[in-house]
């Protein structure tokens, strides 16, 4: 079967260069005529080069944008720049008040320490004066007892009281004389005792008179000891306590003393010129009591 063979097209005319026509896509010719020199710019009918004019636009709004932010950013580091210097500012206030809170705290401290010492001198001093202090009532009250449970009398004087103690001699046989007594008054105290008591015009009658009670009641059955029915039939039998005078100190001390004697099985407490004493038994030595801090050694040896 014969084939049927298509010669190729030819190829366009390229345009003349005094016409300047061309073919557009579609084979339609399309002629333009150059505009003579001199002659006004002519429209084309073509489409612009939108393109290169949007390009254009972007890159103007590119600048813009760019000198905006610029101003922006100094905007910024002049308000960082001056918070800057505020906080600089305010940061060496800070350091001066703590500088100053700093060396009056060094004052106060120095001052703590200087009270302190002074404290300690004055405790010391104070003490030493307690204790000169007590010395000096003892040595007021060393001739001095104490006798409770007297009944007290309608009209009580130092007469009556007189002629009690000098009864209480006789049962004891001792003279006591009314120029052997330098004081004699009726104390009044919290209880019902209401002690009596006798200043003696020397240590050594208080003494025997103290060493007489003592003989007196040794090995007496309860109810025959020294007691108020001795002085009158009348009273009631009740005992008659005789001590020596202590101070408050002391009377404190003694308390205390009794106390410790009863819960750790001590026999012995007593007083004597002013001054306490614990004993445990007859073989033991005897411990002398001046300040609450020598019960407290003694509880610690236990």
């Amino acid at each position: 079967m014969p084939l049927k063979r298509t010669p190729p097209a030819s190829a366009a005319p390229s345009p003349s260069p005094s016409t300047g026509a061309v073919k557009n896509l579609r084979g339609a010719a399309l002629v333009f005529t150059p505009a003579p020199e001199g002659s006004p710019l002519q429209h084309c009918e073509s489409e612009p080069d939108l393109h290169s004019f949007a390009v254009n636009i972007i890159e103007r709004k590119k600048r813009k944008y760019d000198e905006e932010n610029t101003d922006v950013t100094a905007l910024i580091k002049e308000m960082f720049m001056s918070f800057s210097k505020e906080q600089d500012i305010r940061f060496q206030e800070l350091k001066a008040s703590m500088d100053v809170m700093s060396h009056k705290y060094d004052e106060f401290l120095s001052k703590i320490s200087s009270l302190e010492k002074e404290r300690k001198a004055d405790k010391i001093l104070i003490k030493e004066l307690e204790e000169k202090l007590e010395i000096i009532e003892r040595k007021s009250r060393i001739t001095g007892i104490e006798i409770r449970n007297i009944p007290k009398q309608d009209k009580e004087n130092k007469e009556t009281l007189y002629s009690k103690i000098k009864k209480i001699g006789n049962i004891l046989n001792l003279n006591i004389d009314d120029t052997n007594i330098k004081d004699i008054y009726r104390f009044r105290s919290k209880d019902a005792s209401n002690p009596v008591v006798v200043d003696f015009t020397s240590v050594m009658l208080k003494d025997q008179v103290l060493k007489a009670v003592k003989s007196f009641n040794k090995n007496k059955a309860k109810g025959e000891n020294l007691n108020a029915n001795h002085l009158d039939p009348t009273y009631h039998s009740k005992p008659l306590y005789v001590a020596e005078t202590l101070t408050q100190k002391t009377l404190k001390l003694y308390f205390l003393a009794r106390h410790f004697k009863g819960s750790h099985g001590y026999n012995f407490c007593w007083t004597a010129n002013g001054i306490v004493y614990l004993k445990k038994d007859e073989n033991s030595s005897l411990f002398r009591i001046q300040y609450e801090s020598d019960i407290d050694k003694l509880r610690n040896t236990l």
